[in-house]
């Protein structure tokens, strides 16, 4: 059974939650054939029935994960991990002619890593040159090499990265098979033509996430009522997937459609070559969301996917009584808006939302008004992480029907939650 090791992004729980919702798809399982064993902080191991298929176009469309890495041996020891790498590599490379490049990096929680990763990159190279291999590690003064140098030189393609996880002292060795594209993020983000950092910009990643917890599959239809500068509706684009979007501001649908030009120039159509099929649909109104009427969405979406509004923008911690005002303006929006289109989704139709909330040192002011009105205006939340999941992986039970999207200096916060129709 193949096993993969996926690095989690910033939020643990996210990645996780949105990997269960992913890999199903990609790799069907029975019962019990599609494991996932959580490492330490950052890292998950999964089980597969099946090989990934490609696993590098399933990271590009993770917001979630960092980098995918094949699983080769584990059970290893200190003393043995340098022996094993080095023969793994001497395998990789075996029959090339020209001069090979490659890295390694160890992750543990002990101490001199750099010590162990020394012998490692140097015992491979000895290895390398005894089979007649010349041979270059990129790793700068025996450190782990980042991700942008990884990408840099195209080490995937032309090379290989090893990686060493040390567990309950023992080590896995597996080889990198993926690696996310941050430089891709960073121009869907910032060379886009149209961005406002005062609406509160939603990240591609975060976009990513949204739509893979809502289960949406290429060739659905996915509907974004509130739908700002476009983020969603470009992600959904690269995934194959048709999309509506709204928004009760001219200019922000004015903004869209030159962020979606711009997108289809320069991104979908490499994406239509590779998936060989026609562009996916794209159709953009000007309209309140609390209006949404049958004749702006004649056939029940596959799926709602928003980030809802955030309230003003702040730089500290509002009073009490702001606090409670904004929180009931963004309430009476959201209520309006569920209460408008409960008549016009389908019973399959899945609502992925963030909502706001702020945060208080440790402590969270959720709109827990309008989640606890939810069955009265015809939804229930689901599972985004079952309970057998929560326990299997130590995550607290707060994350089985909300997770929260946040940094560590910020004021405002955003709730994740999905929906279905009752």
């Amino acid at each position: 059974m193949p096993q993969y090791i996926f690095a989690l992004g910033r939020i643990p729980a996210i990645s996780i939650a949105e990997l269960y919702h992913v890999l199903p798809t990609l790799a069907p399982a029975k019962p019990g054939q599609l494991l996932f064993r959580r490492l330490f902080q950052n890292w998950l191991l999964v089980d597969t029935p099946a090989e990934l298929p490609d696993p590098q176009e399933l990271l590009n469309r993770l917001g979630g994960s960092t980098k995918i890495i094949r699983l080769e041996q584990e059970g290893l020891s200190a003393k043995e991990l340098p022996t094993h790498l080095s023969a793994l590599a001497e395998r990789t490379f075996e029959g090339r002619e020209d001069k090979v490049r490659y890295a390694v990096s160890i992750y543990n929680l002990a101490n001199n890593p750099d010590k162990i990763l020394k012998s490692c990159l140097l015992e491979t190279k000895k290895k390398l040159k005894a089979s007649g291999l010349s041979s270059r590690f990129i790793n700068n003064n025996f450190h782990n090499p980042p991700t942008a140098q990884l990408a840099g030189e195209k080490i995937l393609s032309k090379g290989a990265e090893f990686c060493a996880l040390e567990v309950d002292k023992k080590w896995l060795l597996g080889r990198t098979i993926a690696i996310q594209d941050i430089n891709a993020y960073s121009r869907r983000d910032y060379e886009r033509p149209e961005r406002d950092p005062k609406q509160g910009m939603l990240p591609p990643k975060l976009a990513q996430i949204l739509l893979n917890l809502s289960g949406a599959t290429p060739g659905d239809t996915v509907y974004d009522p509130f739908c700002g500068i476009g983020t969603v509706l470009q992600e959904g684009l690269l995934m194959g997937i048709n999309v509506i979007g709204s928004d009760i501001s001219a200019d922000n649908i004015k903004k869209t459609r030159q962020n979606i030009d711009w997108l289809k120039k320069e991104y979908l159509p490499r994406a239509e070559s590779h998936r060989d099929k026609a562009l996916p649909d794209l159709r953009l109104f000007n309209k309140d969301a609390t209006l949404i009427s049958k004749s702006d969405l004649p056939k029940p979406p596959a799926a709602i996917v928003t980030e809802t509004f955030l309230g003003p923008p702040v730089s500290q911690l509002p009073p009490e009584s702001q606090i409670e005002l904004n929180l009931a303006k963004v309430e009476h929006l959201i209520y309006g808006f569920l209460e408008q289109i409960r008549p016009l989704v389908g019973p399959e139709t899945r609502l992925a939302m963030t909502i706001l909330c702020y945060k208080n040192g440790p402590q969270l002011i959720r709109l827990e008004h309008l989640l606890n009105e939810l069955p009265q205006l015809g939804y229930e939340r689901t599972e985004i992480l079952f309970p057998e999941v929560l326990k299997e992986l130590n995550l607290p039970e707060q994350n089985r029907y909300g997770l929260i999207y946040d940094r560590p200096d910020q004021i405002v916060a955003r709730e994740i939650v999905v929906l279905k129709p009752v």
